[in-house]
Formats: structure tokens, C-alpha cells, sequence
């Protein structure tokens, strides 16, 4: 029985998803091996066609010890199968509340971010942070709204969306869009997106003909100066640098090539993987801001965020984080995986930061 829904699961999990928009079998079936491979190699080789192959067949070794301990267990007593349907029904509640309340109960974290030679004219400055909606089959516009309201809601002078707006589909670009063309910034122009591997991976043509029609400026290995009269432009000496860098796992970053002709004023820089911190380093960058870990979903006492999508461990997996050269804020996102729609002790998070001049630093407020 196991090999017969192990082979339908994996017909399930391979197929594309314009055929099979629900892939919740072959999900459950394939967690474990998903979950390894991901891990070691990374989940850019994991959602491959070969990838996906191989988690199955990892999947299935993992899974054959079990099979033969339940073909010669003895049989279970009526308090062992007790005990089992509780715990059994206990980790349905648990998954329960974490795909249909937390990933939907949105925080909002707000902090005074201070920064050297921040011209007096910008303090006070509001910039919401949101990056990872993923909107697809797991994430619809009923359940990312409330962030979007909670977003308006900070009454922000910029907003900054550092990538993944997507899973499965270039086609929920446009339910991105329609999203994206609700928030509310302040200042002309101020709805700044890079992006995210989900992105390229669905397609980057139909995404930046989405967004921008949705009033979002791209910032692809680019930056634009906001000016002391808090004016946006490409080039100038004096206020705040707004920069965005290509995902690591599927674009082509140049943090190098990108900040080197700027003016020495503060940089906020957006790249949507943080272990970017780790890779490359180069001319001033006063705070990196980054997404894609999600904060790892799943928060397990003792032992963390057992799987995040990082080379590093848990070192980049949320909050303030001080890398090699550069500080490095990482949002726990706004959605969740199309493969893991539960979040638990991780809540999606929206950010605001109020802008302050002083030596570097972060206090929440």
C-alpha cells in the first residue's frame, strides 16, 4: 500500500501546476525528503524536476524502516491506540491553528532605525518593510489584505517590497499587482520592489508588467536618491539612497556595481535572500533588508526553526542581524510556502521603521 501511494503522490508532486493546482498529497507524502534536500543542497535544486525525484526516493528510504517495524510491532493495546489518536488529533489541532489563524494574524514590529549623516530633513521619515507574499494557490487576496491595511495603516512615506510576490504561477502576478496598486505611500513614486527567486522562477516579464501597472518602481542592481525635499532621483550629493539588488539564488546581485558610483549618503539596500551579507560586500551599506526565510515558519522549542532556506543556519532567520560587514534586517514575510501553508510561533510580519539621525542602530519602539 505505502508504494502505491508513494507512486501517486509522486505523479502528483511532479505534475505541472496548471494541470494540478492542488498538491496537497504529494506534499504530505514528500515532506521528508523535500525537507533533507532542501536543507543540504539548497531548495533551488530541490524544486527541480531531478530534485524532486530525489527527495522522493528519500522520502521513501526514510519511510521503509516504519513500514517493516509496523509489519512485525505487535498489536497495539486499546491505551497505546488511545494515546496514539490523541496525539494524532493534537497535531491536527496544531496544524489546524497554524494554517487557519497565525499565518493569517499579521504583527506589526515597528522600530526608530538611526543613521549617520541622515539629513535633518528626513527624520520622522516612515518606510514599511513587506516582502514574501507568495500569493498562489496557498496564499489568496482575502488572506494577504489585512497586511496590506495594516501597512496603510503606518501611514508610511515609502513602501519597500523586496521580492517573492509569487508561488506556482507567473499568472498571480496580476492578484500581486492588484495588492501592490493598494498601499498608500506618501511620496510620488514611493513603492519600491526588487526581486525574489519565486520571481524569477515564475517569470520576471509578466511580473514587471504587473507591478509597474500597479505603480511600483523596480529596482534591478539600481538606487534612486530620496532628496531632502523628499523627491525621488537617480543621481544626486545629499539625502538617502534607496537600493535594490537581485536575488542571489536566481538573479544576478552587484552590490559592488551598484553602490560604488553613489554619493556617500545613508543606504538602505533591499535583497530579498540575506545570505547576500555573507557573499558580497563593497562600499557603504548602513542597512541591508532582506526576507525569503520566512523566519523558517516553524518554531520549535529546544531546537528553533528546524529548516530555513539559508546557507548559515539560523543566523539569518529574523530580526536584527549584525553580518561580516553590514547589518542586515531579515522580515519573517507576509505569506507562507505553497509546500508549508502553516506558520506556529513564527506570525507574519509587517515593518515599520521611523527614521532618525544618529550613530547606526535599531530600538524597537
Amino acid at each position: 500500500m505505502i508504494w502505491t501511494f508513494t507512486f501517486l503522490g509522486l505523479l502528483i508532486s511532479l505534475s505541472h501546476p496548471r494541470i494540478v493546482e492542488i498538491k496537497a498529497l504529494g506534499v504530505l507524502l514528500n515532506a521528508p525528503g523535500m525537507m533533507l534536500l532542501g536543507s543540504v543542497f539548497g531548495y533551488s535544486l530541490a524544486r527541480t524536476f531531478w530534485g524532486r525525484v530525489l527527495s522522493w526516493l528519500l522520502t521513501v528510504a526514510m519511510l521503509e524502516p516504519l513500514r517493516r517495524w509496523i509489519r512485525v510491532a505487535p498489536k497495539p493495546g486499546r491505551r497505546a491506540v488511545l494515546l496514539g489518536g490523541g496525539v494524532a488529533m493534537g497535531g491536527l489541532a496544531v496544524g489546524g491553528y497554524g494554517s487557519l489563524y497565525e499565518r493569517k494574524h499579521f504583527v506589526l514590529e515597528q522600530f526608530a532605525l538611526s543613521l549617520p549623516d541622515l539629513p535633518l530633513e528626513l527624520e520622522g521619515l516612515r518606510v514599511v518593510l513587506m516582502a514574501d507574499w507568495h500569493c498562489g494557490p496557498s496564499c489568496r487576496p482575502d488572506d494577504l489584505f489585512p497586511a496590506i491595511q495594516l501597512a496603510n495603516s503606518c501611514r508610511p512615506d515609502l513602501v519597500l517590497l523586496p521580492g517573492d510576490f509569487v508561488s506556482r504561477s507567473s499568472r498571480y502576478f496580476h492578484e500581486a499587482a492588484e495588492l501592490a496598486s493598494q498601499l498608500r505611500p506618501t511620496l510620488p513614486g514611493g513603492l519600491l520592489v526588487s526581486w525574489g527567486n519565486h520571481d524569477h522562477w515564475e517569470g520576471l516579464d509578466i511580473g514587471r508588467a504587473e507591478l509597474q501597472r500597479a505603480g511600483c518602481q523596480i529596482l534591478t542592481n539600481r538606487s534612486l536618491l530620496l532628496k531632502p525635499d523628499r523627491s525621488l532621483d537617480s543621481q544626486g550629493s545629499r539625502g538617502l539612497w534607496l537600493c535594490g539588488l537581485d536575488d542571489l539564488w536566481a538573479g544576478h546581485p552587484d552590490l559592488l556595481g551598484t553602490l560604488a558610483p553613489l554619493s556617500n549618503c545613508p543606504r538602505l539596500v533591499m535583497s530579498h535572500n540575506p545570505d547576500l551579507a555573507e557573499e558580497q560586500a563593497g562600499p557603504r551599506v548602513d542597512l541591508m533588508l532582506s526576507g525569503h526565510t520566512h523566519g523558517g515558519q516553524i518554531w520549535v522549542p529546544t531546537l528553533g526553526t528546524p529548516v530555513l532556506p539559508s546557507r548559515y543556519g539560523q543566523k539569518y532567520a529574523s530580526g536584527w542581524v549584525e553580518g561580516p560587514h553590514y547589518p542586515v534586517y531579515v522580515t519573517r514575510g507576509v505569506g507562507t510556502s505553497a509546500s508549508l501553508p502553516v506558520r506556529l510561533g513564527v506570525p507574519p510580519e509587517v515593518t515599520l521603521f521611523v527614521l532618525r539621525r544618529g550613530a547606526r542602530g535599531l530600538v524597537r519602539v
